[in-house]
């Protein structure tokens, strides 16, 4: 089943789609099997509709099925997009531990090293990168003097037959800015495109006979494809064969200057399948689904799904709310994220809160919530902390929000109106505080989290504002904010940042 219609690309990209992976039948080939953004997600989730996808006993029975239907015609080799850790309770509670048992289960060989594997800091990825029998590799990472990072591989040759596979590894150069500042100061996440030119010409040389990019840089596609992973393409000169992507979370099934590119969503709920032929052109690829009504789950990997999560049940299985409504991160501006900020305001005690967006990782459905879910939607451990500035200050500040147009967060206690001008770029037009104008001399607290004070998604505060940690997590806050409202929970549906000529 092919997961997704063939995308329309830009033309200058030169994108059509593979053909599908099932119907190759002709000659010896590789079977590539990829995961991506996997995000901790050993149990199933729901969609809108109630349908559940992945878990990491599907996921692991939907690649064991992949491998065994091209038997004995093809080689198999698995490979990850990165982002594997990070976002659930079973998973964060012994910092990724889960997943490398499952992915050294199911016999990964390499991986790419995601913006979140920097996320418990330097010396617990180096932990996990030992206890990994796969390369969790990162080609473009440098220290801040140029130099290659010794503990980061960059390459490697896998033997698959008579197939020698040169695999090289990236991760996205927006690291600095979606991971802790702090954990990765010190290191460069440079453009990839060079250094992928350069790995390919020694792959070959040391007897690759294909070469594969597995990069956790993303792209999107729809009546265009765009993105980091499209711009590596193009700019690419040496042949690669395909590359495994991932970071946006997308569906991407198609190819670029004749190289396949892939990703299957996130947390598990699709996995690529790409055949390479040994000898000429022909690859096919397709997007598979992982719907857990069509699956048997694989016992192995359920036996190891079991165990982490049971030694979190007690804790993350507790009620907290109940939800009128499902609420969805579908949009710029959403009702969830305004309930967020709602939180993070009121614990704070603050005036304004600001919630940037991409710290939202979860749909919360409608009826009973437990905190386990909470903790899906807000995983990262930030904490919270009250920041005092100027109201010119403030006012720079939320401008930041909309300067590209496109606002990348949500905020509570402000209105915002804002125009776009005609290159896109977007300008406060009207600003208020608690329904009144700000006055640029009287002074205003800000909530925000520490990850975002710290520079992350570049909304780090003005350097005159007064920082005060306040040792908040900023999921207690929204489990504490819900408890207390009334039950069920109706969220407010306003939106607090606008475009002018919106309806609020």
């Amino acid at each position: 089943m092919k997961f997704c219609s063939a995308a329309i690309c830009l033309a200058a990209l030169a994108c059509i789609p593979p053909q599908p992976a099932a119907r190759q039948d002709a000659g010896t080939f590789v079977r590539i099997i990829g995961t991506n953004d996997f995000h901790g997600g050993l149990e199933p989730r729901a969609d809108s509709a109630g349908i559940r996808y992945g878990g990491g006993a599907y996921v692991a029975a939907a690649i064991r099925a992949a491998a065994a239907e091209c038997a004995p015609r093809c080689e198999v080799l698995l490979l990850d997009g990165g982002d594997m850790f990070q976002g659930t309770p079973a998973s964060n509670s012994a910092y990724g531990k889960p997943v490398v048992e499952l992915f050294n289960e199911l016999g990964y060989a390499a991986a790419a090293l995601g913006n979140h594997e920097f996320d418990w800091g330097i010396d617990t990825l180096r932990a996990r990168m030992r206890d990994a029998r796969f390369s969790i590799m990162g080609a473009n990472v440098r220290y801040a003097d140029g130099r290659d990072v010794e503990w980061i591989p960059n390459d490697t040759i896998v033997v698959r037959g008579r197939a020698r596979i040169g695999i090289i590894g990236l991760s996205t150069p927006q690291t600095p800015t979606t991971t802790r500042p702090q954990n990765v100061a010190h290191l460069r996440f440079v453009e990839p495109a060079p250094v992928v030119d350069a790995h390919a010409r020694s792959l070959r040389a040391r007897g690759a006979t294909h070469v594969i990019v597995v990069g956790h840089v993303g792209g999107f596609c729809g009546s265009t494809c765009g993105g980091e992973v499209f711009d590596l393409a193009r700019a690419l000169t040496e042949p690669v064969d395909a590359i495994i992507s991932g970071h946006s979370h997308s569906l991407l099934n198609t190819t670029v200057k004749g190289v396949p590119i892939v990703q299957a969503r996130s947390s598990g709920r699709a996995i690529e399948v790409l055949d390479v032929p040994l000898s000429g052109p022909g690859a096919r690829a397709e997007v598979r689904p992982v719907l857990t009504a069509q699956i048997q789950p694989d016992p192995a990997a359920a036996a190891i799904v079991a165990s982490w999560t049971a030694r979190v049940a007690g804790e993350f299985s507790q009620p907290v709310a109940v939800l009128s409504e499902r609420l969805t991160r579908t949009g710029q501006q959403h009702a969830l994220g305004n309930l967020i900020a709602d939180a993070q305001r009121a614990a704070a005690g603050a005036d304004v809160a600001v919630m940037n967006s991409g710290g939202i990782r979860a749909d919360l459905a409608a009826g009973q919530i437990t905190y386990g879910q909470i903790f899906e939607v807000q995983p990262f451990d930030n904490t919270l902390v009250r920041v005092t500035m100027r109201g010119a200050d403030l006012r720079r500040y939320l401008q930041q929000i909309v300067a590209r147009g496109r606002p990348n967060a949500h905020v509570s206690g402000a209105s915002i109106v804002y125009s776009r001008d005609s290159a896109g770029a977007g300008r406060i037009d009207t600003l208020l505080v608690a329904g009144r104008p700000v006055d640029d001399a009287a002074s205003y607290t800000v909530s925000m989290n520490d990850f975002m004070a710290a520079g992350g998604d570049g909304l780090g505060p003005p350097p005159a504002a007064i920082v005060e940690p306040l040792r908040i997590l900023d999921r207690s806050a929204l489990r504490d904010y819900l408890s207390r409202l009334p039950q069920p929970v109706n969220v407010p549906r306003t939106t607090r940042i606008r475009q002018a000529g919106q309806a609020p």
